[in-house]
This record gives C-alpha cells, structure tokens and sequence, in this order.
C-alpha cells in the first residue's frame, strides 16, 4: 500500500503542478510577448484557462490526499474510539461514492456527440480534449478515496484519537502550553511566593503578611 500512495502522489503532483507551471509560464510569456515585440498570442487566454481548469481537478486530488478539503466533522471529533472510527469510515465511504459518481458521469460526457464535434474557439481543439482533464481527476481522485478508505479501515481506532485543542492552536500560530489551564494549588496566585506576581508592581509580598 506504502509503494502505492508512493506513485500516485506523483502522479498526483506532477499533473496538478505541471498544469498550474504551464499556466503561470504561459501567462508570463504572453504578458512579456505584448510589451515587448507588440505581438499577441491570441490563444493565449483560451489555453490559459484550460490549464487553470486541468489544475483544479488535479489539485483536488492533492487536497483530499492531506484531508484538507471543507468538512463537517463535528461528530468525529467529539467521539473517540470505535465510535469515532465508524464516522471517519462512514465519511470516507461517502467520498467514494460521489467521486465514482462524478467520474462516471464524465467519462460518459466525453462520449456524447457534441464532445467530438464541438471545437474551441481559439486553440481548435475538441471539446473532449478539454473535458478529458475532469475525468482523468475525478478517476484519480476516486483512487484515492478508494486508498485513503482502506487505510481508515485498517488503522486501529486509538490511532484516530487527536487533540483537537492542541490542532485547532497549532492552526493559528498558538502553542496549546500557552493557553492551558494550570491545575495546580500551588501555583495559584495566592500561594505564589516568588517576587513577581506578574501585576508590574515587583513585590512579592502576599497581602496578608504587610
């Protein structure tokens, strides 16, 4: 499974990346072509947006391999356990689904009538080439449902249990240790008896011993 994940996260990367370089790099030179010679790619937009579309659903993919697209966990991060496990694999399930659901229905696009006749206005391409890169994502991104459903099923419920707190400081720069709740009597502030009492005073002497 390791040698897996391995060769489709790079997969994964090079066409998510590769599709969003060619954008960026065809932007530029198109922008540098205009002011400099005065020549116009006039294909240049067209094809700029194609690339852009390509890296979306490529991107997809990456985003659901590190679980960072927008979810509703409000139940699998209360719970903990075999309880928590069934909503995270219950999720996943989910996923699956709806992937192999939109992956079918694009598959089944490429080979409507109006995907082969239709050609783009600029780069003369047919539409199907341009609909290929939501299918080819979407079927990745089943894969990777697929992968990421066996893996929860396989990891033992004590392995799902996170701090939420410590996940949700760490996600605006907060060290959780800064934050935490000292428990302790003797550090209470009316047990302190070092010479400072953090009130910018600079006497340590309790109340009770004037």
């Amino acid at each position: 499974m390791r040698t897996f994940d391995k060769y489709l996260s790079r997969v994964e990367n090079f066409l998510a990346g590769a599709s969003l370089i060619g954008a960026t790099a065809l932007a530029v030179f198109a922008v540098l072509l205009r002011n400099i010679t005065g020549d116009v790619l006039f294909w240049s937009e067209e094809a700029i947006i194609y690339l852009i579309i390509c890296s979306t659903f490529f991107g997809a993919v990456v985003t659901l391999r590190h679980n960072e697209h927008v979810a509703v966990d409000i139940m699998p991060t209360l719970l903990k356990g075999k309880k928590k496990k069934f909503f995270v694999v219950l999720g996943g399930l989910m996923t699956l689904i709806y992937a192999g659901f939109i992956a079918y229905l694009s598959w089944a696009l490429i080979s409507e009538p109006f995907s082969r006749t239709t050609i783009t206005p600029a780069l003369k391409l047919p539409l199907w080439v341009v609909e290929l890169s939501l299918a080819i994502g979407m079927t990745l991104f089943f894969i990777r449902a697929a992968e990421m459903l066996i893996r929860a099923v396989k990891t033992p419920p004590e392995a799902l249990d996170k701090d939420v707190f410590a996940e949700e400081a760490a996600a605006v720069g907060i060290n959780v240790k800064d934050v935490a709740i000292d428990d302790d009597p003797s550090t209470t502030p009316n047990n302190r008896t070092t010479g400072d009492d953090n009130l910018g005073d600079g006497d340590g002497t309790k109340e009770g011993d004037r």
